[in-house]
This record gives C-alpha cells, sequence and structure tokens, in this order.
C-alpha cells in the first residue's frame, strides 16, 4: 500500500501523543464486524482483563466491531473501578465523537487516519481485520512499533501471524497461544494481557 510522505504524519502523531496522558499507549485495531466464532468474546475479555492495568492508555481508530466492543469493555471495567478511563479515539476531523473515551481529530480523511493511527502506539494489538488493518499494522511495523497479532481471530491478525516471530522478551509458550484455537478462551486473554505488558516494559 503507497502510503503518503511521512513528515506530515508525523507531526501529527507527535501533536496527538502529547495530548495522550503519560504511560504506555495500547493501539487496538481490527476488523469492524465480526467474523470470528468467539472474536467478540475475546475482545470484551481483553478489555475487561487489560483495564485494571493502569498504565496503559488505550487508542483506537473510533470503529465499531473489534475496536468498539474492546472499548466498551474497558471502559466499564475502568469506571467499576474508579480509575482514570484513559480511552481516546483518533477519527478524521468532522467525524461524530465515540461515545466512551475521548475523540481526538486526525486527519482529514480515514486513509490520513490510518496514518497516523499507526503512528502512536507503543504496542498495536491486532484482532481479525482487513485492508484498513493491513495498512495501520504496515505503518505501525515501520516506525518499530511492536504487533501482537491474535491469529487465531482470523483476518489480517492471523496473515501477519504467520509472517512473524516471537519477538525478544515474549514468552514462546504464550505466543503460540495467540494462534491456538483449541485453547480456552481464558487461557488466549491470560497470553494477551502477557505479552502487552512484556512487549510495553521501558
Amino acid at each position: 500500500m503507497t502510503s503518503s510522505p511521512s513528515r506530515p504524519f508525523d507531526e501529527s502523531a507527535r501533536r496527538i501523543k502529547s495530548a495522550l496522558p503519560a504511560g504506555r499507549h495500547l493501539v487496538v485495531i481490527g476488523s469492524t464486524s465480526f467474523h470470528g466464532p468467539d472474536s467478540h468474546q475475546l475482545c470484551t475479555a481483553i478489555g475487561s482483563a487489560l483495564a485494571p492495568h493502569t498504565e496503559l492508555t488505550a487508542v483506537t481508530g473510533g470503529m465499531e466491531g473489534v475496536q468498539a466492543t474492546f472499548s466498551r469493555s474497558f471502559a466499564k471495567a475502568r469506571l467499576q473501578s474508579g480509575s482514570a478511563v484513559n480511552l481516546f479515539h483518533l477519527l478524521p476531523a468532522g467525524m461524530p465523537a465515540c461515545r466512551k473515551g475521548v475523540t481526538l481529530s486526525a486527519g482529514t480523511d480515514f486513509f490520513e487516519r490510518r496514518e497516523i493511527l499507526g503512528r502512536i502506539g507503543d504496542i498495536c494489538l491486532v484482532i481479525e481485520g482487513g485492508p484498513g488493518t493491513q495498512h495501520e499494522a504496515t505503518v505501525a511495523a515501520a516506525c518499530e512499533i511492536p504487533l501482537l497479532p491474535l491469529g487465531r481471530s482470523g483476518g489480517y491478525a492471523r496473515t501477519l501471524y504467520s509472517q512473524m516471530t516471537a519477538p525478544p522478551f515474549a514468552d514462546k509458550a504464550d505466543w503460540t497461544l495467540l494462534n491456538d484455537h483449541n485453547a480456552p478462551l481464558q487461557s488466549i486473554v491470560d497470553a494477551v494481557v502477557r505479552l502487552t505488558l512484556a512487549l510495553m516494559s521501558p
């Protein structure tokens, strides 16, 4: 996929990152509708499981499906615990704000938004996904942002998983669980949490 000159996107990403809370930034990307049989459950459970780790700020592209489901679960758990929600969404200028979290303007269209979103995170969690997700993940990889593809969910996450090996400091057993179709859902969720925290360590 051809990108526009990167400098304006780099500058926009720096501006947005300066508006985010201090700490580590988790970008969540994926399909706008679910295809995997338990992807909805996984998104909900992962959002709840990551919420207690208050050093994390979650950032999405403000879309339905994976991002909205994760966001609802993450925000609900943060609110129930009395913690700051620290949930942000990037959408092109002029788009309506998301119901949960804070919506920030990023670019003038979805191509530009994807270019900026791909530059924001300290780690990028990929669940299912199509061409838009591929675009965001490709940008993140070019920026040397660690990618965490939930291969079990299918879509671009499965393709990406097949192209990768476990990153340094990632537990190999946890990495294998990302693509295990027979493992219990809770085992997958626990592996995602452990890998997220390991890959986001300074």
